[in-house]
C-alpha cells in the first residue's frame, strides 16, 4: 500500500482525479486529491494573497498533517512548480515524484518564464484590477471529449495570477530519490519545452509517454493510472 498525493494544475481543483483517485483506491493505495488556495469556489481568499508559495504551503500541510511519509506525489501542468518546491521542502517524506505533463521548475524561475509573451498582458490585468485572476481555458483545449466538457467546465475556476509570477525557490538539488516524467503525446508540447529539456539533460529521470490529451485524468483513468501504480 502507497500514499499518493495527486496535486491538480491551473483552473483545476482536487475533483479532476476522482476517477483516477477511484482506481488507484481500488488497487489498494491510500489516495488524496487537495485543491489549492484560490481554485476552490467555497473559498473567497483575495487574489493578490495567493502566489506559488501559498500552494507550495498547501501541499507541505497536506502531507505533514496527516503525517504521511514515503508519499508518491504527483503533479499536472501547473502543479509540478508547487509539488516540485513541496518535495525540496519535505525531503524524505517524498519518495517518488511524478509529473504529468508538466512544469518542472529552477531555482529564481517563474512559470511565466515558460510562456514569457504572456507576462506583459498578464501584468496589465493585475495593474487595472488587483482583484484580476486568469480566466481559464475551456475543457476542450486540454482534448477533454463533449461528454465530459459540460462537467469539466462549470468546475474549473480562475486562477491567482501570483501563483504564475512568484519564483520558485529550490537552493539545492532535489532530495527525492525516484523521479518519473509522464508527456501526454496527444497535447501540444511548446510550453513544455524547457522542462522537458531539463528532464533529458537532468539524467535521473525515468521518461515515460501516454497516449492521451493533457487532461489524461479525465480522458485516460484507467491508463494514467496503470502507469502511477507501476511507478509506484
Amino acid at each position: 500500500m502507497t500514499d499518493i498525493v495527486l496535486v491538480h494544475g491551473a483552473w483545476h481543483g482536487g475533483w479532476c482525479w476522482d476517477r483516477v483517485a477511484a482506481l488507484l483506491r481500488g488497487d489498494g493505495h491510500r489516495v488524496s486529491a487537495p485543491t489549492l488556495a484560490g481554485l476552490d469556489g467555497g473559498r473567497a481568499e483575495p487574489a493578490h494573497a495567493i502566489g506559488l508559495g501559498t500552494h507550495v504551503d498547501d501541499i507541505v500541510a497536506h502531507v505533514q498533517d496527516a503525517g504521511l511519509r514515503a508519499v508518491t506525489l504527483v503533479a499536472h501542468s501547473y502543479g509540478g512548480f508547487p509539488a516540485t518546491v513541496a518535495a525540496h521542502r519535505l525531503g524524505t517524506r517524498v519518495a517518488d515524484l511524478v509529473l504529468l505533463d508538466a512544469f518542472l521548475p529552477a531555482d529564481g524561475e517563474m512559470l511565466l518564464d515558460h510562456a514569457a509573451a504572456m507576462i506583459a498582458p498578464y501584468a496589465a490585468a493585475m495593474a487595472a484590477d488587483p482583484g484580476w485572476r486568469i480566466p481559464p481555458l475551456p475543457s476542450s483545449a486540454f482534448g477533454v471529449g463533449p461528454a465530459d466538457q459540460p462537467w469539466v467546465d462549470a468546475r474549473l475556476r480562475p486562477q491567482p495570477p501570483g501563483s504564475y509570477f512568484e519564483r520558485a525557490r529550490l537552493p539545492s538539488p532535489l532530495p527525492t530519490a525516484r523521479k518519473r516524467y509522464i508527456r501526454c503525446t496527444r497535447a501540444p508540447g511548446e510550453l513544455l519545452q524547457r522542462s522537458l529539456g531539463r528532464v533529458r539533460d537532468a539524467g535521473d529521470w525515468r521518461y515515460l509517454e501516454l497516449d492521451a490529451p493533457h487532461d489524461a485524468m479525465i480522458t485516460h483513468p484507467h491508463a494514467l493510472a496503470g502507469l502511477l501504480a507501476d511507478a509506484t
